[in-house]
């Protein structure tokens, strides 16, 4: 058997409209974690250039002060990339959007007609292919 068949013979309409929609969350939950991990590397950011400040205004060896301020050059620019990330993130979860929007768009006018007709559908074998 196909994928095609195999795929077709066990999925829904009800099944790809809830696979669109779950898709379109996980988006979502993917842009919320990526959002949180900037977050985190900005906070580490500023931790270590505080620390380099402070450890400068104490007279610490300039090695000690460097690599802290390093740490927070580096953790900057990882911030800087994961915010790409986020932009990413946002136009992925727009394209999910729609992507359900236009599942429903174009698949849901057929199951409003299946619900409401008054002619007995096909089993579900008949309509399968050979």
């Amino acid at each position: 058997m196909s994928v095609a068949k195999a795929i077709g013979a066990t999925i829904t309409y009800a099944a790809v409209m809830a696979r669109a929609a779950a898709y379109g969350i996980r988006a979502a939950r993917t842009r919320q974690a990526v959002e949180r991990m900037k977050d985190r590397f900005e906070d580490r950011a500023a931790s270590a250039r505080y620390l380099s400040e402070a450890m400068t205004i104490l007279s610490v060896d300039e090695p000690t002060t460097t690599a802290y301020m390093e740490i927070s050059t580096i953790s900057t620019a990882m911030a800087g990339s994961v915010a790409s990330i986020v932009s990413a993130s946002d136009a992925l979860a727009t394209a999910a959007q729609g992507l359900a929007s236009e599942t429903e768009g174009q698949h849901g006018r057929m199951a409003d007609a299946n619900r409401t007709h008054s002619v007995q559908m096909a089993e579900p074998v008949f309509n399968q292919r050979h």
